[in-house]
């Protein structure tokens, strides 16, 4: 726009209100054109895809902890392809059971890694953190393992690779022709991925040849786990993204239970009906055992939360900042919202009957999920400093962010800068 001299200031509010008319039309014609779009993509855009990732001896160990963040980050897009049933791949029985048992082993693999850190250290607080949060991550081991041993005696007919030991067919039933094999499944993604993790943290404790199969041996010294880590701070930054993004998954866990419940079948003896044939071994699961399922999986996630509040607190012993926490706030936040929640703004498209559907079925599988107090009674309160921003509007150390309350009632951030990480 060309501006005659001597036109001073009434020149640059047109140039002004020029610009906010382009902008305006430009924000019409792009929500015209992605209501079609999958919400998915806006939700969660840095994201790495829930794709399988093998662990190999060769890599490196001062790289363990970079791609334990793009392990996490695969996990927390699993929880949400299935709070929302985005994925055509769905995590079954035999997924959950495994996934559950290779989270136990990584809790408690980070838990030895902290204690290897604790011993011979300078600094009585920073060592008596370290065991602390040990202590914390043996207790989300504990949970994650009963979640597994609630799988015990259930097996899902889709994916029956868990499943007890099964006698061999007897040479009647051979004869007759009776025998039937079970299908072959692959894992899924997110079971791969929980395997890689628990991998990556033994690899960091005892090596990068050490495997699940192996005896573990003797740990590696506490000044070779330091220097791969970065320090105790990133250490604890970097471990921290684990009981996150198992948060996150066991708060999917029980929607992935109700969707699989049609084809949950077992064999338990307490809940066998009367009239069942004694030839037939496995029956319909009872309603109690998906009920167990789910119980355990909501034990986890109070489990988690404490493992994740007790690692930063470790890393503010650290004088270590951990912007990622206050991401995985709004994380939590969204994944506990039942779709079709909250007032649409004007212009913006409603959520159709499919995504209200979803939110409602997300709800009555785990009813505790919008309420959790991870974010509101945990991790605020550690990132604030000791102050809660529920309830009390203040600036944080780790981010200047002033949360301020807006007529409707909702939080709205001002006096945004980027967030950098130490």
């Amino acid at each position: 726009m060309h501006c005659p001299q001597g036109s001073g200031i009434r020149c640059v509010e047109a140039a002004f209100a020029e610009a906010r008319g382009c902008l305006d039309q430009g924000s019409v014609f792009r929500r015209t054109g992605t209501w079609d779009a999958d919400e998915g993509i806006a939700t969660f855009p840095l994201a790495l895809p829930a794709e399988p990732v093998q662990v190999s001896p060769s890599d490196p160990t001062r790289e363990v902890t970079t791609r334990l963040g793009e392990d996490c980050e695969r996990l927390g897009r699993v929880a949400f392809e299935t709070l929302h049933d985005r994925s055509g791949h769905r995590l079954s029985g035999s997924d959950l059971q495994q996934m559950s048992r290779w989270t136990a082993m990584a809790r408690l693999l980070s838990g030895r890694v902290l204690l290897r850190i604790a011993e011979g250290h300078e600094d009585v607080a920073v060592a008596s953190a370290l065991k602390e949060t040990a202590g914390a991550l043996r207790g989300s081991a504990q949970a994650w393992q009963q979640a597994a041993a609630a799988w015990h005696r259930v097996v899902d007919l889709a994916d029956p690779r868990a499943h007890p030991r099964l006698p061999p067919p007897s040479y009647e039933i051979v004869r007759q022709g009776k025998v039937v094999r079970l299908p072959q499944v692959s894992p899924h993604p997110g079971a791969v991925v929980s395997h890689a993790v628990a991998v990556r943290v033994g690899q960091l404790l005892f090596g990068a040849h050490w495997k699940p199969e192996e005896r573990p041996g003797e740990p590696r010294p506490r000044t070779a786990i330091l220097a791969d880590a970065g320090g105790e701070g990133r250490l604890a930054a970097a471990l921290y993204r684990l009981p996150a993004s198992g948060w996150q998954l066991a708060m999917a866990a029980p929607l992935a239970v109700r969707r699989a419940q049609g084809a949950l079948v077992t064999d338990s003896v307490d809940h066998r009906p009367q009239r069942l044939p004694g030839e037939m071994r496995f029956h319909s699961v009872h309603p109690r055992q998906v009920e167990n399922l789910i119980g355990a999986y909501t034990q986890v996630m109070t489990a988690e939360q404490a493992a994740a509040g007790a690692l930063l607190n470790l890393a503010k012993h650290a004088r270590t900042n951990v912007p990622r926490a206050l991401l995985d706030v709004g994380a939590h936040r969204l994944l506990a919202r039942p779709a079709g929640m909250g007032t649409a703004a004007a212009g913006e498209r409603p959520h159709g009957p499919s995504e209200t559907g979803r939110g409602t079925a997300r709800a009555a599988a785990c009813p505790t999920a919008a309420r959790h107090p991870l974010v509101s009674e945990l991790l605020l309160p550690v990132l604030w400093g000791g102050h809660n921003p529920e309830t009390e509007p203040r600036s944080s150390p780790h981010c200047s962010v002033t949360m301020r309350t807006t007529p409707g009632g909702r939080r709205s951030a001002g006096s945004r800068r980027p967030w950098a990480a130490t």
